[in-house]
């Protein structure tokens, strides 16, 4: 490959260490923006009635929506995110899959599945832009940095094993 004989190895690993952790935190913090946040440890005296802080509760559960389909979006591309992390084996999940169905599903579910993690998060990142939702920052930072991470993770490794 080109970048193997081009890429000095320590570049192409500090590369894939940003492109990991770059990754990662948008991902976090599209996961901190979904999940609910934490009552405050010490309650004001005049929020300890339980009218005020059903009615503060609903007030915040109003101005908080979240799109369900943005959600889906996120855990796709974090499972995304996840299939492509460096140093992760899938040799076990498919020696067992390949003892439970014919080689030939195998191979196609395999390519599908593949297809499918590479394109989702590119398809994440334009559905945020042209759709607005409370997700729209870390899904657009996150699908393009996933994607860069699927297209880019094999040439940096040949690039980091070419010495």
């Amino acid at each position: 490959m080109f970048a193997a004989m081009v890429l000095d190895p320590r570049l192409a690993f500090v590369f894939l260490c940003m492109l990991v952790v770059g990754a990662a935190v948008p991902l976090a913090i599209g996961w901190a923006r979904v999940l609910p946040e934490d009552e405050p440890p010490f309650a004001s005296p005049e929020g300890s009635s339980q009218g005020s802080r059903s009615e503060v509760s609903t007030e915040k559960t109003k101005t908080r929506k979240h799109n369900t389909f943005a959600i889906v979006l996120l855990a796709i591309v974090t499972f995304s995110y996840v299939l492509q992390f460096p140093g992760l084996r899938g040799d076990a999940a498919l020696h067992w899959l390949a003892a439970r169905m014919p080689e030939t599903w195998l191979v196609w579910m395999l390519l599908a599945g593949r297809a499918f993690f590479v394109v989702t998060p590119g398809l994440a990142a334009c559905y945020s832009v042209v759709q607005p939702n409370s997700l729209r920052g870390p899904l657009i930072s996150s699908g393009i940095l996933v994607l860069l991470l699927w297209l880019l993770q094999p040439m940096l490794f040949a690039a980091m094993t070419a010495w």
